[in-house]
């Protein structure tokens, strides 16, 4: 019997007295994944060796026939342990109404995640893949003149399968090839995709990185104080993104009145933004890494908008959320390659700092978990920014960066910044150094 079924199972069967689980949703995942690192130019070192890990596990919700509520986690841990965890679940129930919510039949679309060049790196029969990788890696670095690369290589085979006592059943095998790295721990990048890279692409995209070193590794002769244009590269853009939008638009703090967006604001369509300002879920997109058939919950994938033309359209809403809010659950990608940001201005990070005033291009920021995310308002140190003056790139710099982001998204200083071979875009804005 598979792990799936064992667990529908002992759900099915389970009983303390005379309560038994009434309805369930059961989601669990099975994955195969290799992983090799490389630390200090050698891969496959005692600290970073070749590892292959089999694992299985889920969450689980049951309503019980008495109507109180359990939430739980589970791992590979044969009946007897299932049966424990369930136990334990069962003891520790509780009375939450709006949870129990479980989703019924459902079409759900199909759309290609499984790449078998990963499967295969994944379950050992692919073997030269991972060092493959890393060796292109290593020659790029020498290349370039960096001292020291650290990094690693991974590949994942998955299968999910959800469950629910009302009807909806669906499983979906999914891959992601993943890798990062290190160059003398000044710049760092990765990328996931469902298939194998090529040498090439990888080559391409360590180029773009040992640029960022090179310009990184010069100090420049002048720091900016004050007003200043700023483009926050796309991984620092998207740490400002988690930290401050999203938490907003989510359904449970706003729910829960810890949004700076109340409910009627998402039914009125208030407009918050700059008018051109929009953000759109997208999660079809064949092999894409933020694309995905169904959640956890049992609920498909759909494209919506989260903000169109400025306003607010729907908060992001799990099962519980959307029947407190009455809305249609609303969900979102894991990765940010499942969404989408438009703006009338959208520029080439080439064009950027080639032309117009000088400006800093972000590429780190520390402070920023520190941060009121229903405030908006950031006071944050930037220690890696590479200043550009009249086309040329001048040199590092440090700073503060001050500012207000939701001030940002709403003023006409706002651009979005494409950088090739990155899904989230940087953002060009005015902020206040010191």
């Amino acid at each position: 019997m598979s792990f799936f079924d064992l667990v529908e199972e002992e759900v099915r069967s389970f009983r303390a007295g005379d309560v038994r689980a009434a309805d369930y949703q059961i989601a669990l995942g099975v994955s195969t994944r290799a992983e090799l690192g490389i630390e200090s130019n050698r891969a496959g070192s005692p600290y970073r060796p070749l590892s292959v890990t089999d694992l299985a596990g889920g969450r689980f919700v049951i309503q019980w026939s008495d109507g109180l509520v359990s939430r739980g986690s589970l791992s590979r841990a044969g009946r007897e342990g299932v049966r424990e965890v369930l136990a334990a679940a069962f003891e520790g129930r509780y009375d939450d109404p709006d949870a129990a919510v479980f989703a019924g039949p459902a079409e759900v679309r199909e759309i290609p995640l499984h790449a078998e060049s990963t499967a295969a790196v994944a379950d050992g029969r692919a073997p030269e893949a991972l060092p493959g990788l890393l060796a292109v890696l290593e020659a790029q670095r020498e290349k370039h003149g960096a001292q020291v690369l650290d990094g690693s290589a991974r590949a994942s085979l998955v299968t999910r399968r959800v469950v629910t006592s009302s009807g909806f059943r669906a499983e979906v095998e999914s891959t992601l090839f993943g890798w990062s790295f290190a160059l003398d721990s000044l710049v760092w990048d990765g990328h996931e995709s469902r298939e194998v890279p090529s040498d090439a692409a990888v080559a391409e995209r360590a180029e773009r990185t040992a640029a960022d070193h090179r310009a990184l590794s010069q100090v420049a002769d002048e720091s900016p104080r004050g007003a200043a244009e700023i483009v926050l590269h796309p991984r620092v853009a998207e740490m400002f993104l988690d930290t401050f939008l999203f938490p907003n638009l989510s359904g449970g703090a706003v729910a829960n009145g810890r949004s700076r967006f109340s409910a009627g604001d998402f039914r009125e369509g208030k407009r918050v933004f700059r008018e051109d300002f929009g953000v759109s879920i997208l999660p079809h997109e064949p092999m894409s890494v933020g694309s995905f058939r169904f959640t956890d919950e049992g609920v498909p994938s759909r494209a919506f908008d989260l903000v169109d033309g400025g306003c607010l359209t729907t908060p992001t809403l799990n099962l519980k959320y959307g029947k407190r809010l009455d809305l249609p659950p609303a969900p979102v990608p894991d990765a940010v390659e499942g969404v989408n940001f438009s703006l009338a201005d959208e520029r080439a990070i080439d064009e950027v700092v080639s032309q117009g005033p000088p400006r800093i291009v972000v590429h780190s920021v520390l402070g920023l978990h520190t941060q009121d995310a229903v405030r908006g308002e950031y006071s944050v140190l930037a220690p890696q920014g590479v200043l550009y003056r009249d086309g040329k790139v001048r040199g590092r710099v440090s700073a503060t960066l001050n500012g207000s982001f939701f001030e940002d998204l709403a003023g006409p200083d706002l651009a979005l910044v494409r950088f090739p071979g990155f899904a989230c875009p940087g953002i060009l804005t005015k902020t206040t150094l010191s």
